[in-house]
């Protein structure tokens, strides 16, 4: 159940950036404390909201770890890893810098800050749904605060 709990909130966040998350490329071990993903294609319209100079035009991560302390969620900090990871960008043209570029660019961001909100309120209805078990809903919370 935890484990559940733990996957939907982890392809909730990254699904953002990754595209296609498979069941088979999420391996979860609570007792190691580590989420692994493993060989992922980035979303290349991901990071528009950030209205970078250049555009991807590939991504590619080989592993992402995530090392949660469960023990210690809240003391210790919440690790990202990032290895094998291939971008190839590539500088935006001047017509990406017309207004209706910069708009979708702009709207891609409010889209973004939509979906954490939505995740946000989605962990708040999971630990709603599991009332009285205080430590599920404590969990979640932290782990949405340090990967969010």
């Amino acid at each position: 159940m935890f484990e559940g709990l733990v996957r939907q909130l982890i392809l909730g966040y990254l699904g953002r950036y990754i595209k296609d998350i498979q069941k088979e490329q999420l391996k979860i071990t609570l007792w190691n404390e580590e989420v692994l993903l493993e060989d992922v294609e980035l979303i290349l319209e991901a990071f528009d909201y950030l209205q970078l100079p250049f555009a991807l035009k590939q991504g590619r991560v080989g592993k992402l770890s995530i090392k949660i302390p469960w023990k210690k969620l809240g003391w210790d900090p919440v690790i990202i890893s990032l290895e094998d990871v291939l971008v190839c960008a590539s500088q935006r043209d001047d017509k990406e810098w017309r207004m209706d570029e910069v708009e979708r660019r702009e709207f891609a961001g409010k889209k973004a800050k939509l979906a954490a909100a939505e995740l946000a309120k989605l962990s708040r209805r999971v630990c709603d749904s599991q009332a009285g078990n205080s430590f599920t809903s404590y969990i979640t919370a932290k782990v949405v605060y340090f990967i969010g």
